[in-house]
């Protein structure tokens, strides 16, 4: 084998080794997810109200909601339980069929989100 090909294999190799100790995270990391308001949501009994929840995604990753259901909807950050904590991190304004709302997640943690029109639809973010 050349020099020339010594080299470009082993450089090929340094770099495969240097990836494989920084983790598959930092180098694909996720930096947008999208959150259906899935359609009949409005209705207690529907089977399910975003899709996917609970969502997991990684830090500094945006979070775009859209509304697929026929009803006005909104996504607020906490819960409907605790008006202290309702909308702090985040809030959207009324959202009809179509349009969308993002947050970017800057911070690890676990977020719970809900439809102010609609308490019963609660969702979560998994934020690491």
């Amino acid at each position: 084998m050349s020099k020339l090909s010594t080299t470009i294999v082993l450089t090929a190799l340094a770099v495969g080794l240097s990836c494989l100790s920084i983790g598959s995270t930092a180098i694909f990391a996720q930096t947008a997810t999208s959150i259906s308001i899935v359609p009949g949501s409005s209705a207690p009994t529907n089977a399910k109200f975003y899709d996917p929840s609970p969502a997991n995604i990684a830090v500094g990753t945006t979070v775009t909601w859209t509304n697929m259901d026929s009803t006005l909807h909104t996504v607020y950050s906490g819960s409907p339980d605790d008006p202290n904590t309702s909308g702090k991190s985040f809030q959207s304004t009324y959202m009809a069929k179509g349009q969308t709302f993002q947050h970017t997640f800057d911070t690890a943690g676990t977020f719970d989100y809900y439809c102010t029109l609609h308490p019963f639809m609660m969702g979560q973010i998994v934020v690491s």
